[in-house]
């Protein structure tokens, strides 16, 4: 009899484990992008966080009194995972097997690795991500927004001083860039620094930087209009990029030296010119008294 009594338990109890899971799909879907936004060619990080949203029956919420479905949890296994790839965004990463189980409120995240074709468009792009589970082999779909846009640093000249060219350089991207440099280059010209180091950047923030310019050799100053170029390097995530060049012209202040140089000839032209008039003036003069005493001699000897 007793252990009849401890079958009937045992037979219970189990019934009771059992009854007490039910097996739902996760519903909860969020993806994070690393780096945000991408530029053509970049390799990114996509993070894929499912989440199991419902919570235990009769944790806070009053299943009925007696109710069978109290102390009930709801929790699912996650068998597959698949992100398909597009004709311009390859998914590099296999899909992912056989997660567990999530519980409730439990949350599991796959992660995969992206690169974005060469000759990919600005915009939006939707990647299909699919989650199968459950038992009954349920599978949710869902779209994942990829952010492209090819735009990189911008660069425009500031007021330059007589030693210095002045460059403002602006992030005018949705997402931070890192290990932001700036390149000058000119025949002749020797920069300093030779570089410029920036580092982050955060979205639309804007540098004003300086470079100090020297002729390349200094016996021959510089002379303008001359053609500078600048190029931006940078980072956005772990993928490095360059940005076209950005050319623009530097003309060179006029120095005391150039301008003492254009002043000697100048100088030197209006001595010559005031020698030659002085001299025509005083040979008119010897002319006109010349020719008075002449007249004179002339008149005089009429007279006689």
């Amino acid at each position: 009899m007793k252990n009849i009594i401890l079958s009937l338990l045992f037979v219970l109890l189990a019934a009771g484990l059992a009854s007490s899971y039910e097996y739902h799909m996760p519903v909860n879907i969020e993806a994070t992008l690393t780096p945000a936004v991408l530029l053509p060619g970049d390799e990114a990080i996509l993070a894929i966080q499912m989440s199991n949203g419902a919570a235990a029956y009769g944790a806070g919420k009053d299943a009925g009194a007696g109710s069978s479905a109290a102390g009930t949890l709801l929790s699912t296994p996650i068998n597959r995972t698949t992100l398909k790839s597009t004709a311009d965004l390859l998914v590099l990463t296999e899909d992912s097997r056989d997660l567990g189980m999530i519980g409730p409120n439990d949350k599991i995240t796959v992660y995969y690795k992206v690169k974005a074709a060469n000759k990919i468009s600005s915009g939006t792009h939707l990647l299909d991500f699919r989650v199968s589970g459950g038992y009954d082999m349920t599978t949710i779909n869902r779209e994942i927004p990829l952010k492209v846009d090819d735009t990189a640093v911008s660069m425009a000249r500031a007021e330059t001083d007589a030693s210095n060219f002045n460059l403002n350089v602006a992030n005018p991207r949705e997402n931070t860039l890192n290990a932001v440099t700036i390149v000058p280059s000119a025949k002749g010209i020797v920069f300093s620094p030779d570089e410029y180091y920036i580092g982050t950047m955060d979205p639309d923030e804007v540098f004003t930087i300086s470079f100090g310019i020297k002729s390349e050799d200094a016996a021959k100053p510089l002379k303008g209009p001359m053609n500078i170029s600048f190029i931006a390097k940078f980072k956005n995530g772990d993928n490095w990029h360059t940005s076209q060049p950005y050319v623009t012209t530097y003309t060179p202040p006029k120095t005391a030296d150039s301008q003492s140089s254009y002043l000697i000839p100048a100088g030197a032209a209006v001595l010559i010119l005031l020698a030659l008039g002085g001299y025509y003036y005083r040979r008119r003069k010897q002319n006109g008294k010349s020719n008075g005493d002449n007249s004179r001699s002339q008149k005089e000897s009429r007279a006689f």
